[in-house]
């Protein structure tokens, strides 16, 4: 255990606030302002974020800026499994 009682993604989300599905980020001029994503990396899920300092300040989870909007994205890189059965991240 990580000592905030994170274990899975369903955990996690819990920690960022409201979180509303927005694939269509996708197609929005974002910045990466935390996280590790290299170009062959894939995103299947954008969820528009209300508290990104956790992911941003603990994990290594890809989160976007967009400044027209200000709104933060966090980007999804696994797909097809429930989230309570996806181990968290490492968190530091």
């Amino acid at each position: 255990m990580n000592g905030y009682g994170i274990e899975t993604y369903a955990d996690l989300a819990k920690t960022v606030g409201g979180m509303v599905l927005a694939n269509e980020m996708a197609h929005r001029p974002l910045e990466l302002v935390s996280g590790d994503f290299a170009p062959w990396d894939e995103i299947f899920q954008w969820y528009i974020i209300s508290y990104p300092d956790f992911l941003m300040e603990h994990t290594d989870e890809p989160v976007f800026h967009d400044e027209e909007l200000d709104l933060y994205v966090w980007g999804i890189t696994h797909f097809g499994t429930g989230w309570d059965c996806v181990p968290a991240p490492e968190i530091h």
